[in-house]
This record gives structure tokens, C-alpha cells and sequence, in this order.
């Protein structure tokens, strides 16, 4: 089986939330050394608020919560896993493979025709790092998967 998504997923998943707390961290602690957010909470709270929905709006838009942490090319089926949850998909069952971008991210989305029991109808992960800036390359992959996938 070879590896077709970007292997350090998990790890940058797990970077961004641990940015995202870093951010929280660094607008209110502050004013929690300086004493002023235990004497006028309303200010540090405003700026906290306005950051965390920043935060939960990048989150929300990119989705990076869905995205698989590893998907593995078996030929005639796909081994995903996310998290420490890992499911066998036949490519039988992939209705469609797409490149889609957003927020920055190229990513493919695979389309499936049963629901799938632990990732749904749709599954998506984050090519190999060598096809982040190589979207012809990127495209040929998908366009393999779906055609391998049809003639199944």
C-alpha cells in the first residue's frame, strides 16, 4: 500500500489548534499580568471574543477537523484513517474524486456511494506534501483514483 496523503497530517492538525491557543494565550495574558483584566474584565474579554470567533470561522470554513489523517493506496481499495479510527474502503465504492482549495489548502475529496460507518459520504485529505504547489499533479492523482474507481 503507498501512502497518497501528506504524512505529518495529524501533526499539523494538531498545530493549528495548538496555534489557536497560543493566539488566545497571547491576547489575554496581558492583561492577566498587568492586573488590568482582573480590575476591567470587559476590554480583554471583547478582544478574546473577537479572536475566538476569528478562530472558530478558519476552523469552520477549512474543515480541518474531517480531514483523513492518512489514506493509503491499496490498488483495489483505500485504507483511511483518522484519529485512531480506520476503515477499509473499496474503490467500488468511490462515486467521485475531486480536487477542491479552500482556505488555502488544496485537498482531494472523495465521494462515496454507500455512507461509510465512521467517515460518512465524503472523505478528504491533504495530497502528499511533493503536490501542494503541483496542481497538474495534483488533478493526475485524482483523475486516476476516478478511473480506477469506475472500472471497478
Amino acid at each position: 500500500m503507498r501512502p497518497i496523503s501528506f504524512k505529518n497530517t495529524a501533526l499539523f492538525k494538531r498545530g493549528i489548534w495548538l496555534s489557536a491557543m497560543a493566539l488566545i494565550l497571547f491576547v489575554g495574558a496581558p492583561a492577566a499580568l498587568n492586573g488590568s483584566l482582573w480590575r476591567d474584565p470587559l476590554p480583554s474579554a471583547i478582544a478574546v471574543a473577537i479572536l475566538c470567533a476569528a478562530l472558530i470561522y478558519f476552523i469552520w470554513s477549512t474543515q480541518l477537523h474531517r480531514l483523513a489523517d492518512e489514506v493509503l493506496d491499496g490498488g483495489d481499495r483505500l485504507k483511511v484513517r483518522r484519529g485512531r479510527i480506520e476503515e477499509t474502503i473499496p474503490l467500488s465504492q468511490v462515486s467521485a474524486v475531486e480536487v477542491t482549495s479552500g482556505g488555502g489548502f488544496h485537498r482531494i475529496s472523495l465521494r462515496l456511494t454507500e455512507r461509510s460507518k465512521q467517515f460518512g459520504d465524503r472523505i478528504e485529505f491533504l495530497p502528499q506534501a511533493s503536490l501542494w504547489s503541483n496542481l497538474a499533479a495534483l488533478k493526475s492523482l485524482a483523475r486516476d483514483l476516478s478511473e480506477r474507481a469506475h472500472r471497478q
